[in-house]
C-alpha cells in the first residue's frame, strides 16, 4: 500500500505491507519543495520509487536510522542522484546495516546500505529553512525537522501518540522526556509524525504526552522506593507486558521502559523539584 495526500506544499505518503488488504504497520514520510523527509520501508520500494519519480527531488533527510524511515535511501540515491542527509550518529548504521529481527523484516523490509552526509544545522525546502532539532530518545541519532515561519514540526517517531509504554531496547527515557521539553518550547502549530501522519493541536498533543509520561514515571518511582518488585511494578503501573513483546522477539517492550525508568531515578527526583508542563 502506497497513498498519497496534499498539504498545500507538504506532500504524505502512507506506506504499508498489507496482508488480505490489510496494513500491517504504516510508515508517513513527506516531501515538501524538492526536500524529501524519510524515504519509506523497503518492502514498497518500487511504488514509492515511481510515485517519488513524478517530483523534483533534490535532497533527502532523514530523521533516525530505522529501516522503515531509510529503506529506500540507496535506491534513491541510485535512481534519483540525490544526497542524503542524516545525524552523525547514524551515518555509520545506514553504511553498515546490522541484521535486524525477523518481525522488522516482515513489517518493513531491510534498509540496504548507502553511503550519507551529516546533517547541517539546518536545511533547505525550497524558500522555507527548516531547523534540525536532535532529540535522541527513540534512537540516539532521532532528530525533528521545524520550519518557523509555519510553526511545522516534522517529529519522525518521536511522537507516536501520548499514551504509548512500551520501548524498543536502548531507549531512554531521558532522552524522550528533554527533547519533548525541547520540542514543546518551539510551540509547533502542526505536527507530522512517521506513525499518525499531520496532526493539529501539536503543542498540546506534545505536552500532553510529556504529562502521561511524568506522571508514569512518578508512579513507578513510587513503587520503587516502596520496595516492591520489577514484576510487581510493571503489573501495577503498566498493566503487565503485552504481547508484542514476544512477537517482536524481545526486542520491544513495557519492561524495557520500566528498566529506563529506574535506571534514571535521580534524574526524576531531581525533575520532580521543578514544575512539571501542564495546561499546555
Amino acid at each position: 500500500m502506497l497513498k498519497k495526500k496534499n498539504y498545500g506544499e507538504i506532500i504524505e505518503f502512507k506506506a504499508a505491507r498489507t496482508i488480505l488488504g490489510q496494513p500491517i504497520y504504516v510508515t508517513h514520510f513527506f516531501y515538501l519543495n524538492g526536500l524529501l523527509i524519510d524515504t519509506g520501508p523497503d518492502c514498497k520500494s518500487m511504488e514509492i520509487i515511481s510515485a517519488l519519480k513524478k517530483l523534483p527531488v533534490e535532497n533527502v533527510v532523514i530523521t533516525h536510522q530505522h529501516e522503515d524511515h531509510t529503506g529506500n535511501c540507496s535506491l534513491i540515491k541510485k535512481e534519483l542522484g540525490v544526497p542524503i542527509y542524516a545525524h552523525p550518529g547514524a551515518l555509520d548504521i545506514m553504511a553498515n546495516p546490522p541484521d535486524i529481527e525477523i518481525y522488522r523484516k516482515v513489517m518493513w523490509g531491510n534498509a540496504p546500505p548507502v553511503e550519507a552526509k551529516p546533517l547541517p544545522a539546518a536545511v533547505q525546502a525550497g524558500h522555507y529553512t527548516l531547523d534540525v532539532i536532535h532529540t535522541g530518545g527513540h534512537s540516539g541519532d532521532h532528530v525533528c525537522f521545524f520550519e518557523p515561519q509555519n510553526r511545522w514540526l516534522f517529529t519522525g517517531d518521536i511522537y507516536l501518540g501520548e499514551s504509548l509504554t512500551g520501548f524498543m531496547i536502548g531507549e531512554n527515557i531521558v532522552e524522550h522526556l528533554t527533547g519533548l521539553k525541547k520540542m514543546i518550547g518551539l510551540k509547533p502549530n502542526l505536527l507530522f509524525c512517521g506513525l499518525k501522519g499531520r496532526l493539529e493541536n501539536a503543542t498540546q498533543r506534545l505536552a500532553g504526552k510529556y504529562n502521561y509520561w511524568w506522571d508514569l514515571c512518578s508512579r513507578v518511582k513510587d513503587l520503587y522506593n516502596a520496595g516492591k518488585s520489577r514484576q510487581h511494578i510493571m503489573s501495577e503501573a503498566f498493566g503487565g507486558e503485552i504481547f508484542f513483546y514476544y512477537f517482536s522477539q524481545s526486542n520491544w517492550g513495557r519492561r524495557y521502559m520500566l528498566d529506563s525508568i529506574i535506571e534514571n531515578l535521580d534524574y526524576l527526583d531531581s525533575e520532580q523539584k521543578k514544575n512539571p508542563l501542564r495546561d499546555m
